[in-house]
Protein backbone atom coordinates (compact mmCIF):
# COMPACT_ATOMS: atom_id res chain seq x y z
CA UNK A 1 0.00 0.00 0.00
CA UNK A 2 1.68 3.55 -0.75
CA UNK A 3 1.29 5.87 1.84
CA UNK A 4 0.16 8.95 0.17
CA UNK A 5 0.28 11.11 3.45
CA UNK A 6 2.15 14.30 3.61
CA UNK A 7 5.55 14.51 4.90
CA UNK A 8 5.61 16.01 8.63
CA UNK A 9 6.54 19.62 8.56
CA UNK A 10 10.18 19.91 10.28
CA UNK A 11 10.47 20.85 13.75
CA UNK A 12 13.12 22.60 15.34
CA UNK A 13 12.96 21.09 19.01
CA UNK A 14 15.28 23.67 20.45
CA UNK A 15 13.22 26.91 18.88
CA UNK A 16 10.40 25.24 20.29
CA UNK A 17 11.59 24.44 23.44
CA UNK A 18 13.07 28.28 23.69
CA UNK A 19 9.88 29.55 22.82
CA UNK A 20 7.98 27.28 25.93
CA UNK A 21 10.52 28.60 28.11
CA UNK A 22 10.02 32.25 27.43
CA UNK A 23 6.20 31.77 27.41
CA UNK A 24 6.36 30.20 31.19
CA UNK A 25 8.74 32.86 32.49
CA UNK A 26 5.89 35.63 31.03
CA UNK A 27 3.28 33.19 31.97
CA UNK A 28 4.53 33.05 35.78
CA UNK A 29 4.84 37.04 35.90
CA UNK A 30 1.33 37.15 34.55
CA UNK A 31 0.68 35.07 37.22
CA UNK A 32 1.84 36.58 40.33
CA UNK A 33 -0.92 39.59 38.69
CA UNK A 34 -3.78 37.86 38.88
CA UNK A 35 -3.86 36.71 42.88
CA UNK A 36 -6.46 39.21 43.19
CA UNK A 37 -10.18 39.47 44.26
CA UNK A 38 -11.32 38.73 40.72
CA UNK A 39 -9.53 35.10 41.20
CA UNK A 40 -11.83 34.78 44.43
CA UNK A 41 -15.27 35.66 42.19
CA UNK A 42 -14.12 33.50 39.08
CA UNK A 43 -13.25 30.73 41.80
CA UNK A 44 -16.61 31.11 42.96
CA UNK A 45 -19.26 30.65 40.37
CA UNK A 46 -17.66 27.10 40.05
CA UNK A 47 -18.92 26.88 43.42
CA UNK A 48 -22.96 25.18 42.60
CA UNK A 49 -20.98 22.25 40.78
CA UNK A 50 -18.38 21.64 43.53
CA UNK A 51 -20.86 21.31 45.79
CA UNK A 52 -22.21 18.85 43.62
CA UNK A 53 -19.26 17.00 43.37
CA UNK A 54 -18.58 16.95 47.28
CA UNK A 55 -21.63 15.37 47.53
CA UNK A 56 -21.19 12.23 45.35
CA UNK A 57 -24.31 13.87 42.88
CA UNK A 58 -22.35 13.54 39.86
CA UNK A 59 -25.01 13.47 36.98
CA UNK A 60 -26.77 16.30 38.48
CA UNK A 61 -23.08 18.09 38.59
CA UNK A 62 -22.64 17.34 34.56
CA UNK A 63 -25.61 19.06 33.79
CA UNK A 64 -24.27 22.43 36.14
CA UNK A 65 -23.07 25.18 33.98
CA UNK A 66 -21.67 28.38 34.88
CA UNK A 67 -23.87 30.70 33.04
CA UNK A 68 -23.66 28.60 29.70
CA UNK A 69 -20.36 27.36 30.16
CA UNK A 70 -19.46 23.78 30.23
CA UNK A 71 -18.48 22.40 33.27
CA UNK A 72 -14.81 20.97 32.47
CA UNK A 73 -12.82 23.91 34.26
CA UNK A 74 -14.86 23.49 37.52
CA UNK A 75 -13.90 19.37 37.20
CA UNK A 76 -10.30 20.65 36.87
CA UNK A 77 -10.75 23.36 39.89
CA UNK A 78 -11.96 20.37 41.79
CA UNK A 79 -9.21 18.06 41.00
CA UNK A 80 -6.50 20.82 42.14
CA UNK A 81 -8.12 21.38 45.19
CA UNK A 82 -7.81 17.95 45.72
CA UNK A 83 -4.15 17.45 44.59
CA UNK A 84 -3.11 21.04 46.30
CA UNK A 85 -5.97 23.24 47.57
CA UNK A 86 -4.04 25.96 47.42
CA UNK A 87 -5.32 29.20 45.47
CA UNK A 88 -1.40 29.04 43.77
CA UNK A 89 -3.04 25.87 41.99
CA UNK A 90 -5.95 27.52 40.24
CA UNK A 91 -3.73 30.47 38.82
CA UNK A 92 -0.30 28.41 38.20
CA UNK A 93 -2.85 25.85 35.96
CA UNK A 94 -4.33 28.41 33.51
CA UNK A 95 -0.36 29.65 33.09
CA UNK A 96 1.14 26.20 32.26
CA UNK A 97 -2.09 25.76 30.30
CA UNK A 98 -1.32 28.72 28.18
CA UNK A 99 2.37 27.29 28.21
CA UNK A 100 1.06 24.29 26.92
CA UNK A 101 -0.98 25.67 23.94
CA UNK A 102 2.21 27.44 22.81
CA UNK A 103 3.91 23.68 22.91
CA UNK A 104 1.26 22.15 20.62
CA UNK A 105 1.20 24.63 18.50
CA UNK A 106 4.89 24.56 17.95
CA UNK A 107 5.31 21.18 17.35
CA UNK A 108 2.10 21.30 14.86
CA UNK A 109 3.03 24.26 13.22
CA UNK A 110 6.48 25.01 13.99
CA UNK A 111 8.76 27.88 15.91
CA UNK A 112 7.66 30.64 14.37
CA UNK A 113 3.98 29.85 15.38
CA UNK A 114 5.12 28.99 19.38
CA UNK A 115 7.26 31.98 19.15
CA UNK A 116 4.10 34.60 17.97
CA UNK A 117 2.36 32.91 20.61
CA UNK A 118 4.31 32.82 23.09
CA UNK A 119 4.68 36.85 23.10
CA UNK A 120 1.08 37.24 21.81
CA UNK A 121 -0.03 40.19 24.36
CA UNK A 122 -3.87 38.87 24.52
CA UNK A 123 -2.52 35.44 25.42
CA UNK A 124 -0.37 37.02 28.20
CA UNK A 125 -3.06 38.89 29.43
CA UNK A 126 -5.12 36.22 30.16
CA UNK A 127 -2.60 33.18 30.31
CA UNK A 128 -3.24 33.53 34.34
CA UNK A 129 -7.01 33.89 34.34
CA UNK A 130 -9.01 31.88 37.07
CA UNK A 131 -11.74 30.70 34.19
CA UNK A 132 -12.03 28.13 31.91
CA UNK A 133 -10.22 30.39 29.04
CA UNK A 134 -6.25 29.17 29.24
CA UNK A 135 -7.91 25.32 29.48
CA UNK A 136 -9.74 26.15 26.24
CA UNK A 137 -6.32 27.39 25.09
CA UNK A 138 -4.79 24.23 25.62
CA UNK A 139 -7.55 21.97 24.41
CA UNK A 140 -7.27 24.04 21.27
CA UNK A 141 -4.13 23.57 20.77
CA UNK A 142 -4.36 20.28 21.25
CA UNK A 143 -7.00 19.70 18.55
CA UNK A 144 -5.48 21.24 16.35
CA UNK A 145 -1.97 19.31 16.86
CA UNK A 146 -4.81 16.60 16.29
CA UNK A 147 -5.87 17.33 13.07
CA UNK A 148 -2.03 17.50 12.03
CA UNK A 149 -1.97 14.08 13.04
CA UNK A 150 -4.77 13.08 10.69
CA UNK A 151 -3.31 14.95 7.77
CA UNK A 152 -0.01 13.15 8.53
CA UNK A 153 -1.99 9.74 7.96
CA UNK A 154 -3.37 9.26 11.53
CA UNK A 155 -6.80 8.43 12.22
CA UNK A 156 -9.38 10.60 13.46
CA UNK A 157 -9.77 9.30 17.32
CA UNK A 158 -7.67 12.14 18.94
CA UNK A 159 -9.41 14.46 17.35
CA UNK A 160 -12.54 13.74 18.36
CA UNK A 161 -12.35 13.49 22.08
CA UNK A 162 -10.04 16.65 22.13
CA UNK A 163 -12.74 18.41 20.12
CA UNK A 164 -15.59 16.96 21.90
CA UNK A 165 -13.40 17.85 25.69
CA UNK A 166 -12.93 21.43 23.98
CA UNK A 167 -17.01 21.48 24.11
CA UNK A 168 -16.75 20.71 27.40
CA UNK A 169 -14.89 23.53 28.42
CA UNK A 170 -16.41 26.33 25.96
CA UNK A 171 -19.14 26.06 23.60
CA UNK A 172 -16.50 27.68 21.32
CA UNK A 173 -14.21 24.87 22.11
CA UNK A 174 -16.45 22.42 20.33
CA UNK A 175 -17.02 24.96 17.70
CA UNK A 176 -13.40 24.98 17.42
CA UNK A 177 -13.00 21.02 17.27
CA UNK A 178 -15.64 20.81 14.83
CA UNK A 179 -14.11 22.83 12.13
CA UNK A 180 -10.97 21.24 13.00
CA UNK A 181 -12.46 18.02 11.60
CA UNK A 182 -14.31 19.34 8.91
CA UNK A 183 -11.10 21.00 7.36
CA UNK A 184 -9.94 17.38 6.63
CA UNK A 185 -12.62 15.90 5.04
CA UNK A 186 -10.57 16.74 1.80
CA UNK A 187 -7.82 14.98 2.86
CA UNK A 188 -9.46 11.86 4.56
CA UNK A 189 -13.12 11.59 5.16
CA UNK A 190 -12.74 8.34 7.41
CA UNK A 191 -11.06 10.38 9.63
CA UNK A 192 -13.25 13.54 9.55
CA UNK A 193 -16.26 11.39 9.65
CA UNK A 194 -14.72 9.52 13.09
CA UNK A 195 -13.85 12.74 14.69
CA UNK A 196 -17.25 14.78 14.03
CA UNK A 197 -19.35 11.23 15.48
CA UNK A 198 -16.81 11.42 18.65
CA UNK A 199 -17.62 14.88 19.04
CA UNK A 200 -21.12 14.55 18.55
CA UNK A 201 -21.23 11.33 21.02
CA UNK A 202 -19.03 13.64 23.84
CA UNK A 203 -20.92 16.90 23.07
CA UNK A 204 -24.32 15.73 23.29
CA UNK A 205 -25.25 16.26 26.69
CA UNK A 206 -23.64 19.72 26.49
CA UNK A 207 -25.89 20.62 23.63
CA UNK A 208 -28.73 18.87 24.90
CA UNK A 209 -28.38 21.31 27.98
CA UNK A 210 -27.11 24.41 26.55
CA UNK A 211 -30.39 24.33 24.14
CA UNK A 212 -32.08 24.52 27.53
CA UNK A 213 -30.24 27.24 28.76
CA UNK A 214 -30.79 29.32 25.78
CA UNK A 215 -33.86 30.50 26.27
CA UNK A 216 -33.31 31.91 29.71
CA UNK A 217 -32.98 35.21 30.92
CA UNK A 218 -29.72 37.06 30.11
CA UNK A 219 -28.56 34.41 27.24
CA UNK A 220 -29.12 37.08 24.60
CA UNK A 221 -29.11 40.10 26.53
CA UNK A 222 -25.47 41.21 25.12
CA UNK A 223 -25.43 44.96 23.53
CA UNK A 224 -25.36 43.29 19.71
CA UNK A 225 -22.75 43.49 17.25
CA UNK A 226 -20.60 46.79 16.90
CA UNK A 227 -17.33 45.94 14.70
CA UNK A 228 -15.95 49.38 16.60
CA UNK A 229 -16.16 48.19 19.73
CA UNK A 230 -14.89 44.45 18.70
CA UNK A 231 -11.51 46.93 17.15
CA UNK A 232 -11.23 49.25 20.28
CA UNK A 233 -11.37 46.36 22.32
CA UNK A 234 -8.82 44.06 20.50
CA UNK A 235 -6.32 47.20 19.60
CA UNK A 236 -6.40 48.13 23.53
CA UNK A 237 -5.23 44.50 24.08
CA UNK A 238 -3.00 43.83 21.27
CA UNK A 239 -1.49 47.38 19.90
CA UNK A 240 0.25 47.58 17.05
CA UNK A 241 0.51 43.41 17.46
CA UNK A 242 -3.03 44.09 16.07
CA UNK A 243 -1.03 44.67 12.44
CA UNK A 244 0.59 41.38 12.76
CA UNK A 245 -3.13 39.80 13.38
CA UNK A 246 -4.30 41.59 9.46
CA UNK A 247 -0.61 40.56 7.67
CA UNK A 248 -1.51 36.97 9.37
CA UNK A 249 -3.44 36.50 5.49
CA UNK A 250 -0.67 37.06 3.70
CA UNK A 251 0.14 33.57 4.60
CA UNK A 252 -3.31 31.92 3.85
CA UNK A 253 -2.11 30.25 1.02
CA UNK A 254 0.94 28.87 2.59
CA UNK A 255 -1.59 27.50 5.67
CA UNK A 256 -4.87 27.31 3.85
CA UNK A 257 -6.04 25.05 6.78
CA UNK A 258 -5.86 27.06 9.94
CA UNK A 259 -6.53 30.00 7.63
CA UNK A 260 -9.91 28.91 7.10
CA UNK A 261 -10.77 27.57 10.46
CA UNK A 262 -9.68 30.93 11.69
CA UNK A 263 -11.45 33.18 9.37
CA UNK A 264 -14.66 30.40 10.10
CA UNK A 265 -14.20 30.75 13.75
CA UNK A 266 -14.29 34.50 13.62
CA UNK A 267 -17.41 34.84 11.80
CA UNK A 268 -18.69 32.25 14.16
CA UNK A 269 -18.02 34.61 17.13
CA UNK A 270 -19.22 38.32 15.38
CA UNK A 271 -22.20 35.68 14.74
CA UNK A 272 -22.58 35.28 18.31
CA UNK A 273 -21.98 38.84 19.07
CA UNK A 274 -25.10 39.89 16.24
CA UNK A 275 -27.74 37.51 17.91
CA UNK A 276 -26.58 39.02 21.55
CA UNK A 277 -24.68 35.83 23.16
CA UNK A 278 -20.98 37.10 23.26
CA UNK A 279 -19.80 40.35 24.57
CA UNK A 280 -18.53 43.14 22.06
CA UNK A 281 -16.70 44.58 24.90
CA UNK A 282 -14.47 41.63 25.59
CA UNK A 283 -12.22 39.67 23.88
CA UNK A 284 -11.45 36.19 25.35
CA UNK A 285 -13.71 34.81 22.70
CA UNK A 286 -10.71 35.44 20.26
CA UNK A 287 -8.20 33.56 22.30
CA UNK A 288 -8.47 30.92 19.89
CA UNK A 289 -8.40 32.95 17.11
CA UNK A 290 -4.39 33.97 18.19
CA UNK A 291 -4.28 30.04 17.84
CA UNK A 292 -4.65 30.37 14.08
CA UNK A 293 -3.06 33.52 13.75
CA UNK A 294 -0.08 31.90 15.36
CA UNK A 295 -0.37 29.35 12.52
CA UNK A 296 -0.12 31.46 9.84
CA UNK A 297 2.56 33.42 10.71
CA UNK A 298 4.51 29.67 11.09
CA UNK A 299 4.84 29.61 6.94
CA UNK A 300 6.27 33.49 7.14
CA UNK A 301 10.49 33.85 5.92
CA UNK A 302 12.35 34.45 8.95
CA UNK A 303 13.28 38.15 8.45
CA UNK A 304 9.51 38.59 8.57
CA UNK A 305 8.76 36.71 11.82
CA UNK A 306 11.68 38.29 13.22
CA UNK A 307 9.95 41.57 12.95
CA UNK A 308 6.89 40.34 14.19
CA UNK A 309 8.86 39.24 17.61
CA UNK A 310 10.42 42.50 17.89
CA UNK A 311 6.69 43.60 17.47
CA UNK A 312 5.21 41.69 20.17
CA UNK A 313 8.17 42.14 22.55
CA UNK A 314 7.30 45.82 22.10
CA UNK A 315 4.18 45.56 24.06
CA UNK A 316 5.83 43.39 27.13
CA UNK A 317 6.57 46.53 29.05
CA UNK A 318 3.08 46.58 30.67
CA UNK A 319 4.06 43.23 32.27
CA UNK A 320 7.16 44.51 33.61
CA UNK A 321 5.60 48.32 34.99
CA UNK A 322 2.43 46.05 36.09
CA UNK A 323 4.58 43.78 37.89
CA UNK A 324 6.83 46.92 39.47
CA UNK A 325 4.31 48.76 40.14
CA UNK A 326 2.57 45.87 42.47
CA UNK A 327 5.94 44.75 43.81
CA UNK A 328 6.25 49.15 45.10
CA UNK A 329 2.59 48.89 46.50
CA UNK A 330 3.01 45.86 48.80
CA UNK A 331 5.44 48.23 50.96
CA UNK A 332 2.70 50.26 51.51
CA UNK A 333 0.77 50.95 54.81
CA UNK A 334 -2.66 49.49 54.30
CA UNK A 335 -5.50 48.91 56.29
CA UNK A 336 -5.47 45.04 55.74
CA UNK A 337 -2.15 45.52 57.50
CA UNK A 338 -3.81 46.59 60.67
CA UNK A 339 -6.72 44.16 60.05
CA UNK A 340 -4.05 41.01 60.28
CA UNK A 341 -2.42 43.02 62.97
CA UNK A 342 -5.26 43.45 65.25
CA UNK A 343 -7.85 40.43 64.74
CA UNK A 344 -7.21 36.78 65.75
CA UNK A 345 -7.27 34.04 64.02
CA UNK A 346 -10.97 33.06 63.61
CA UNK A 347 -12.25 36.46 62.97
CA UNK A 348 -13.77 37.74 60.04
CA UNK A 349 -12.11 40.34 57.45
CA UNK A 350 -14.36 42.10 54.43
CA UNK A 351 -11.90 43.67 51.93
CA UNK A 352 -14.55 46.27 50.28
CA UNK A 353 -13.68 48.20 47.30
CA UNK A 354 -15.61 49.58 43.85
CA UNK A 355 -15.26 48.13 40.68
CA UNK A 356 -12.75 51.12 39.18
CA UNK A 357 -12.55 48.81 35.81
CA UNK A 358 -14.15 46.61 34.01
CA UNK A 359 -13.61 42.85 34.95
CA UNK A 360 -11.74 42.58 31.28
CA UNK A 361 -9.31 44.96 32.19
CA UNK A 362 -6.43 42.85 32.56
CA UNK A 363 -3.72 45.69 34.02
CA UNK A 364 -5.47 45.27 37.26
CA UNK A 365 -3.69 43.93 40.29
CA UNK A 366 -4.05 43.84 44.35
CA UNK A 367 -1.55 44.50 46.33
CA UNK A 368 -4.06 44.06 49.25
CA UNK A 369 -5.18 40.28 48.67
CA UNK A 370 -0.94 39.46 48.48
CA UNK A 371 -1.08 40.43 52.10
CA UNK A 372 -2.74 36.46 52.05
CA UNK A 373 -0.61 33.86 50.26
CA UNK A 374 -1.94 31.84 47.61
CA UNK A 375 -0.18 29.05 49.14
CA UNK A 376 -1.94 28.43 51.81
CA UNK A 377 -5.26 26.10 51.94
CA UNK A 378 -8.90 28.42 51.15
CA UNK A 379 -12.27 26.57 51.63
CA UNK A 380 -15.29 28.28 51.10
CA UNK A 381 -16.65 29.50 54.38
CA UNK A 382 -20.68 28.62 54.22
CA UNK A 383 -21.97 29.90 57.77
CA UNK A 384 -21.99 27.82 60.71
CA UNK A 385 -23.58 24.62 61.44
CA UNK A 386 -23.64 21.41 58.72
CA UNK A 387 -25.87 22.49 56.06
CA UNK A 388 -24.41 25.70 53.92
CA UNK A 389 -26.37 28.65 55.19
CA UNK A 390 -26.59 30.61 51.56
CA UNK A 391 -25.84 30.80 48.49
CA UNK A 392 -22.44 31.08 47.46
CA UNK A 393 -22.33 32.42 43.94
CA UNK A 394 -24.10 35.32 45.42
CA UNK A 395 -21.69 37.94 45.64
CA UNK A 396 -23.60 39.93 48.53
CA UNK A 397 -21.99 37.64 50.64
CA UNK A 398 -18.74 38.36 50.10
CA UNK A 399 -17.79 35.22 48.81
CA UNK A 400 -16.55 34.21 52.33
CA UNK A 401 -13.10 31.58 52.45
CA UNK A 402 -10.68 30.80 54.93
CA UNK A 403 -7.47 33.07 54.53
CA UNK A 404 -4.70 33.13 57.06
CA UNK A 405 -6.91 31.89 59.50
CA UNK A 406 -9.51 34.66 58.77
CA UNK A 407 -12.98 34.45 57.26
CA UNK A 408 -11.82 36.46 54.41
CA UNK A 409 -15.17 38.44 52.40
CA UNK A 410 -14.58 40.31 49.08
CA UNK A 411 -17.11 42.69 47.70
CA UNK A 412 -17.30 45.67 45.57
CA UNK A 413 -20.40 46.92 47.60
CA UNK A 414 -22.93 46.76 50.36
CA UNK A 415 -26.14 44.67 50.09
CA UNK A 416 -28.22 45.40 53.58
CA UNK A 417 -29.94 41.96 53.45
CA UNK A 418 -26.83 39.70 52.91
CA UNK A 419 -24.48 41.67 54.92
CA UNK A 420 -26.67 41.49 58.12
CA UNK A 421 -27.35 38.14 57.90
CA UNK A 422 -23.93 37.34 57.51
CA UNK A 423 -22.84 40.11 60.69
CA UNK A 424 -25.24 37.94 62.32
CA UNK A 425 -23.57 34.93 61.91
CA UNK A 426 -19.93 36.39 62.47
CA UNK A 427 -21.18 37.81 66.40
CA UNK A 428 -23.26 34.87 67.06
CA UNK A 429 -20.29 32.90 66.71
CA UNK A 430 -18.32 35.45 68.93
CA UNK A 431 -16.21 37.17 65.91
CA UNK A 432 -14.93 40.38 65.42
CA UNK A 433 -15.76 42.01 61.95
CA UNK A 434 -13.03 43.83 60.29
CA UNK A 435 -13.69 46.07 57.71
CA UNK A 436 -11.23 46.78 55.10
CA UNK A 437 -12.16 50.05 52.37
CA UNK A 438 -9.90 50.70 50.25
CA UNK A 439 -8.84 52.36 46.85
CA UNK A 440 -12.19 54.26 47.07
CA UNK A 441 -12.14 57.96 46.18
CA UNK A 442 -12.90 57.92 42.38
CA UNK A 443 -16.07 56.38 43.46
CA UNK A 444 -18.91 58.57 44.95
CA UNK A 445 -19.17 58.20 49.19
CA UNK A 446 -18.14 54.98 50.32
CA UNK A 447 -17.13 55.93 53.39
CA UNK A 448 -20.38 57.24 54.16
CA UNK A 449 -21.46 53.82 52.52
CA UNK A 450 -19.86 52.07 54.86
CA UNK A 451 -20.65 54.06 57.86
CA UNK A 452 -24.51 54.11 57.52
CA UNK A 453 -24.45 50.14 56.98
CA UNK A 454 -22.74 49.64 60.28
CA UNK A 455 -24.83 52.62 62.64
CA UNK A 456 -26.72 49.38 64.20
CA UNK A 457 -23.27 47.53 65.38
CA UNK A 458 -20.89 48.47 67.98
CA UNK A 459 -18.15 49.75 65.65
CA UNK A 460 -15.51 51.59 65.86
CA UNK A 461 -13.16 52.94 62.20
CA UNK A 462 -10.22 54.87 61.68
CA UNK A 463 -8.12 55.93 59.00
CA UNK A 464 -5.33 54.25 57.73
CA UNK A 465 -2.03 55.17 55.79
CA UNK A 466 -1.49 57.52 53.15
CA UNK A 467 -3.57 59.07 49.90
CA UNK A 468 -1.72 57.44 47.01
CA UNK A 469 -4.48 58.82 44.82
CA UNK A 470 -7.96 56.62 45.59
CA UNK A 471 -8.05 57.65 48.96
CA UNK A 472 -6.82 56.77 52.55
CA UNK A 473 -7.69 53.47 53.68
CA UNK A 474 -10.61 53.14 56.03
CA UNK A 475 -10.65 49.97 58.72
CA UNK A 476 -13.86 49.84 60.88
CA UNK A 477 -13.92 46.68 63.37
CA UNK A 478 -17.76 45.20 64.38
CA UNK A 479 -17.74 44.10 67.76
CA UNK A 480 -21.25 43.40 68.67
CA UNK A 481 -24.94 44.78 68.24
CA UNK A 482 -26.31 47.77 69.69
Amino acid sequence: MVNTAPPQRAVDVRAVGAAVVVALGLRLVQAALRWDELALAYVAYAQPWLDRAAAGEWAAALGTFTGLHPPLHSLVLWALDLAWGVPAGWILWSAFASTGAVWLMGRAEGAAAAWVLALDPLQLQYAAEVNNYPTLCLLGAATWAARQRVMSGGGGAWLGVLGGLGGWCHLLGGVWGGLCALSVLGRDRRAAVTALALMAAIDAAVVVRAAQLAGGEGTFGQAGLSLMTVGEGLGVKLGPVIWLWGLGVVFLGRRLGIGLVGVVYGLVVLGWMALGVAAPHQQPYWLLLSLAVAGLWGAAPRVLVAFALVVSASQLRPVWEDASALWARRGWERGVDQALLGSRPGDALWLLAPGLAPDDDKRQSSDVLWRLSPFEPAPPWRGEGGAPAFEYSDYGFGQPRWLGGRVVHTSTDLWPAQLDAALGWHLDAGRKIWFVLYDHSPAYDYEGKLRRALRPYTHRCVSVGEDHGLGRDLLCVVEGRL
